[in-house]
């Protein structure tokens, strides 16, 4: 496969990394202590997740950035499920952190179930990536940990496309928006439909300093 998005393509301003790049140093912060290994996949891309915010950080910003915090691996949040399109997609325009709206459509919903909890989520493309980035589907999602433990604004899931209009998601890999680590952007707020009544305990947690 290409690459995988450890930036955010929808914050404009993290970048695409190769899956074979070799990072080598340990990821601050991650909430671990004596668990099992993180797979060697999830290991690599919590490092490259933790150089791609640490390349972007404003410098003061990087004097006090004490590194990513993730809620520990569970393969249980691995999921897939079939894309529900909408058809024709909807036309939107998404509020963003800086006060601008950034237009998109609405592309399909996704039914998902979570420890015995359902729910069903949009699923977008954000049309001033779209031309560079055609096939790129974006989940944004809030969870009622936000404000607490996750990220107030909500969190961002890529979507993977695979056969049969079966989409892959993984929550383990659920990230913030840049803004929430200071890095200027057009961060999209999480519309209200995409906000759960439960919480997802996977994927980046609150930063540092927050909340």
């Amino acid at each position: 496969m290409p690459g995988t998005l450890v930036h955010s393509t929808h914050n404009g301003t993290l970048s695409r990394l190769s899956r074979a790049a070799v990072v080598p140093f340990l990821v601050v912060g991650l909430v671990a202590a004596c668990r099992a290994p993180l797979p060697t996949p999830e290991l690599k891309y919590r490092q490259e997740r933790d150089q791609a915010v640490r390349a972007e950080l404003p410098p003061e910003a990087a004097a006090h950035f004490q590194g990513l915090r993730f809620y520990p691996f569970d393969p249980e949040y691995r999921m897939r499920a079939m894309l529900e399109p909408v058809s024709p997609p909807e036309p939107l325009r998404i509020a963003a952190s800086n006060g601008e709206h950034r237009p998109a459509h609405r592309v399909g919903r996704v039914r998902l179930r979570f420890s015995g909890s359902g729910t069903v989520l949009s699923v977008f493309q954000l049309d001033d990536v779209r031309e560079q980035y055609p096939d790129e589907l974006f989940l944004p999602f809030r969870d009622a940990g936000a404000g607490t433990e996750t990220y107030g604004a909500g969190r961002y899931l890529d979507v993977e496309r695979l056969s049969g209009g079966v989409v892959g998601l993984d929550f383990n890999r659920a990230y913030n928006p840049d803004c929430a680590y200071g890095i200027a952007g057009r961060c999209p707020i999480t519309p209200p439909e995409n906000t759960v009544p439960f919480a997802i305990k996977a994927g980046e947690m609150m930063p540092p300093g927050h909340g």
